[in-house]
């Protein structure tokens, strides 16, 4: 069905968020393949190796390519942790490209932004009509102060998505808090269907975003800033709720058998194994395409002792990052323009890539049903969409959260020691100065 998008009026579609030309690199070349002068070749890095996001980064590459004659884009593709793990080498070496895409959140490259190698853009936003254009998060999440180092990309928000047809086989509503949906998972458990599809084996992800809907659910909107912005305490008694919360579930056996192995969550849905599942909207491009029943997306409900009604978390999926030192920062500049600001670029992101894009004015899509229905939640301004914990942690911090679902389940770490640790790894980012509320370029 063609539609025509209007992602956002500017203030609807905000991810609250409680808070010149360098000489030393020469990644950039001044002539193309063919040797010809004056034309220019940025250096690109990006983690989209495979896949529909891939699809889209090499579309719109091919037409900025041609409306851009003087530009060529020398695009290397590398997964997230290779990126990581090289990434700092080429920076010291003086030789890191002109720009990269990766994660923008300050555990992940604060160190890169403290020692110099990541361009202010706080000018190109003024420049471009940027904070016109984009969604707030997109200079919220990959800043520290006045200092903005990024333009954040993939709009994503944690939901709690469920088969349709199993809700009514069992005959079950649509939980409207965290209490109500425990009652409901316990229910699916005795109808004998695996509730919850999660697992928090060994990755990041699966173990902090979970943790992070969780908590949420329960943290009021003036408890998260006090943790994420203010480098409060963890130890609240929405906090506990939480966590108490994951225990249950855990002692409950709502999850697949060994949730603390890495297990493949989309099959375990896809085969209505699981009956619900608790992810991002990155996967609804799979559901609609892989699966012939029906799946429900609501907002994940916040609990009814959260005095503001729990928030959602959202995300930027990664930001484009620019070389502090490259010799071509208007060209750098004018790409990230093209990438993630025109109604062409982001209609080849929704349609081919699967993802929300930034761009805030409207254009015309191709729109599935589940698609629109994520948009409708990224612009409720009622659900309090908020920035995900892994935008916000320290490098320590990170490091704990994303081992800390796999541990709970195992039963090396209890509520108690939960707190403990998490507040000893803010601890540590502190004192390094590496969190948004102790940052210093000293």
């Amino acid at each position: 069905m063609k539609k025509l998008l209007a992602i956002l009026m500017a203030s609807a579609l905000s991810i609250s968020v409680l808070s010149s030309c360098g000489t030393g690199n020469d990644s950039g070349s001044q002539t193309g393949e063919n040797g010809s002068p004056g034309k220019v070749t940025l250096q690109l890095w990006d983690t989209f190796v495979d896949g529909s996001l891939n699809s889209a980064m090499s579309q719109i590459i091919s037409a900025y390519e041609e409306s851009h004659s003087d530009v060529k884009i020398n695009r290397v593709q590398k997964e997230l942790t290779s990126l990581g793990e090289t990434i700092k080498a080429a920076f010291m070496a003086g030789d890191a490209p002109d720009l990269l895409y990766y994660e923008g959140g300050i555990g992940t490259v604060g160190s890169y932004v403290k020692a110099g190698y990541l361009m202010d853009l706080s000018e190109a936003y003024k420049t471009y009509g940027w904070k016109d254009k984009l969604m707030s998060a997109c200079w919220e999440v990959p800043s520290v102060g006045d200092y903005i180092y990024g333009v954040g990309h993939e709009m994503e928000t944690m939901s709690l998505y469920f088969n349709q047809d199993i809700f009514d086989k069992v005959g079950l509503e649509n939980p409207t808090t965290i209490e109500e949906l425990t009652d409901t998972l316990q229910k699916l458990k005795d109808a004998g269907y695996t509730p919850l599809a999660n697992t928090m084996g060994a990755e990041w992800s699966s173990n902090m975003n979970f943790i992070g809907t969780i908590l949420y659910a329960y943290m009021s909107q003036d408890e998260i800033k006090d943790c994420m912005e203010n480098d409060g305490s963890w130890d609240k008694e929405s906090v506990r709720k939480a966590i108490d919360t994951i225990k249950l579930w855990i002692d409950n056996g709502y999850f697949p058998d060994h949730p603390e192995v890495h297990g493949d969550q989309e099959q375990l849905y896809f085969s209505q194994e699981c009956a619900a599942w608790i992810t991002g909207n990155w996967e609804v491009g799979n559901i609609t395409k892989d699966t012939d029943f029906k799946t429900t997306i609501i907002p994940f409900p916040g609990s009814e002792s959260c005095e503001d009604g729990g928030s959602q978390v959202n995300f930027a999926g990664g930001a484009f990052l620019v070389n502090a030192a490259t010799a071509y920062p208007d060209e750098s500049l004018g790409f990230i323009d093209y990438v993630v600001a025109t109604p062409e670029s982001s209609k080849v992101w929704y349609e081919v890539g699967g993802t929300v894009p930034p761009y805030t004015d409207e254009y015309e899509v191709e729109a599935n049903e589940l698609g629109e229905h994520v948009v409708e939640l990224l612009g409720d301004e009622t659900l309090q969409n908020t920035a995900g914990i892994n935008m916000w942690l320290g490098t320590n911090a990170f490091e704990f959260f994303s081992f800390a679902g796999q541990n709970l389940i195992v039963g090396s770490l209890d509520t108690d020691s939960f707190i403990a640790e998490a507040d000893a790894a803010l601890q540590k980012d502190v004192e390094s100065k590496m969190t948004k509320g102790s940052f210093t370029f000293e």
